[in-house]
């Protein structure tokens, strides 16, 4: 995680942003990475004849289970990246055969070297960072993703110097929605809760995690109607960021 500079007791609120399907565009970079991945490692190596269209989404719903797995201590970030490749290889029917851990494997750091190296990113992301650069926010990215993961994400997609500061459920020791992660990002942040605001798409980690540890919250979903008089708000334009009033409550 990185660290600049401290907050201004007159300042606005700060923000903590999700990173991966908040600001990065994690289905599309994803996706990229897995078709490459899969057409130069998995099949050649496959018993069976398969395409990556095939693949994919029986991958993202097993790395769903994963993660889900993962969030609740069940198995750990070692365990995790081989074993969404082998039970998604599974999930295409293909029964056990020589070579699928080594396969996985393979699988596993691929997508890690690759992944994050793309720069996708949603509509209007690095427009209404620099706009809320610019009105004084203080912004953090507060994400469950992996610690080496992640920094690679923001420097590489051009949102670091937006930020000041990244950190990891990873690096934190906890992931939300876990109060623990954050009360550890605030300190880090040198903020406190009634100024904090956790804008991200994932209802439970993102937006109830902040809620019930007493920071405001937007929550970010491209797939439904703006909610702007509900309590939290939700928005599915990040450019909608800019038409709110972020003050201290």
């Amino acid at each position: 995680m990185y660290l600049r500079d401290m907050p201004n007791s007159s300042a606005p609120v700060d923000l903590f942003f999700d990173l991966d399907r908040t600001l990065w565009d994690f289905d599309r970079n994803s996706r990229e990475a897995l078709e490459e991945i899969f057409i130069e490692i998995a099949q050649p190596n496959l018993p069976q004849p398969k395409a990556a269209g095939e693949f994919i989404p029986v991958y993202e719903a097993e790395n769903e289970k994963c993660w889900k797995a993962y969030r609740q201590g069940q198995i750990t970030k070692e365990e995790l990246r081989p074993l969404r490749f082998r039970k998604a290889v599974e999930g295409l029917g293909i029964p056990e055969f020589e070579g699928m851990d080594a396969l996985a494997e393979a699988m596993g750091t691929a997508y890690v070297q690759r992944a994050p190296y793309r720069t996708a990113l949603f509509d209007g992301a690095i427009e209404v960072c620099e706009v809320l650069k610019a009105r004084g926010h203080r912004m953090f990215i507060l994400t469950n993703g992996f610690e080496e993961v992640q920094h690679i994400k923001v420097n590489q997609s051009g949102l670091e110097p937006f930020f000041n500061g990244v950190f990891t459920s990873d690096a934190l020791g906890f992931k939300k929605p876990h109060p623990e992660c954050y009360s550890k990002g605030l300190a880090l942040a040198h903020s406190s809760a009634d100024r904090a605001v956790m804008i991200g798409d994932d209802w439970e980690c993102d937006v109830h995690g902040a809620i019930q540890a007493g920071w405001g919250a937007v929550h970010f979903d491209p797939s439904q109607p703006p909610a702007m008089d509900a309590a939290p708000r939700r928005i599915n334009d990040l450019r909608t960021l800019l038409e709110l009033d972020f003050h201290q409550r």
